[in-house]
């Protein structure tokens, strides 16, 4: 009998460290360029408020639409957010072969190219794309994509802003640049005419770059995209099926319009 008890104690105890190892939380650990405003960007150590967040291996801290979405989705899936800032081109690799991230949350386009190696969720925004340039562009009173004939047009590299171009008739379509901010010191200077980015982030650039402006074309007069480049959504492992049912539960409660007053609240926060 004092066996049998003996034994008895050792599974309840068992139970009870497998129990507590199982209530642990984990960390939820999301990759973004921390450079595309208004879904991510950088704030200096000095500059933190309350709607940053730290920047994981850096003194810095991190803000963005992305970044509340993300705060939102570890807070109901009862795990730590760690954030951790990546190159584009790095995000997909970081996610599928080092394992480095668990989720890109950073305005990613879910194209089918990108499909055939990560798995993504329902989107968790919409936007529509426009033209950004210089004020005094001479393409500036453009009412089509067809109006831009001999203009030097760029694009952000491995995005839909730079695949779009090739819809714009006459235009040099430009290498493509590694990220927004220095396409627009490029346009700023003069260098290129215009580039392609969506709406939210044009605001955010116009915001503070008064040179510039955008142009939001009228149905039929701009480009051609499909549903898929339009949304934006998150990136998952193909093997994380379980999780994204979980994530796409959760986007489901955020509405449309917490959703555009979410991002109304990044663009006004913006640097």
């Amino acid at each position: 009998m004092k066996k049998l008890l003996l034994v008895a104690i050792a599974i309840i105890s068992s139970f009870g460290i497998l129990s507590c190892q199982n209530n642990e939380r984990d960390t939820l650990v999301v990759g973004l360029e921390a450079a595309y405003a208004p879904f991510n960007w950088t704030v200096l150590e000095g500059s933190s408020y309350d709607e940053a967040y730290p920047l994981s291996g850096t003194n810095q801290y991190v803000d963005g639409y992305d970044v509340q979405i993300a705060k939102m989705i570890a807070e109901e899936l009862d795990m730590e957010l760690e954030i951790k800032a990546v190159e584009w081109d790095g995000l997909i690799s970081s996610l599928t072969n080092t394992e480095d991230i668990d989720l890109i949350i950073a305005g990613m386009s879910p194209t089918a190219a990108r499909a055939e190696t990560v798995l993504f969720t329902d989107e968790y925004y919409a936007s529509t794309h426009v033209i950004v340039l210089r004020t005094d562009s001479a393409y500036a009173n453009a009412t089509s994509i067809n109006d831009f004939q001999g203009a030097n047009v760029v694009g952000q590299l491995s995005t839909i802003y730079d695949d779009v171009i090739e819809q714009m008739d006459g235009v040099n379509h430009a290498d493509p640049l590694a990220d927004v901010p220095t396409i627009i010191t490029a346009i700023n200077s003069g260098i290129y005419d215009a580039t392609v980015l969506e709406l939210p982030v044009a605001i955010a650039v116009i915001e503070n770059n008064p040179d510039l402006t955008y142009i939001e074309f009228e149905p039929g007069q701009g480009f051609n995209v499909s549903y898929e480049d339009r949304v934006v959504s998150i990136a998952l492992r193909q093997d994380q099926q379980a999780l994204a049912e979980q994530i796409n539960a959760i986007l489901e409660t955020i509405s449309l319009e917490d959703r555009e007053a979410l991002m109304l609240d990044a663009i006004e926060r913006q640097p």
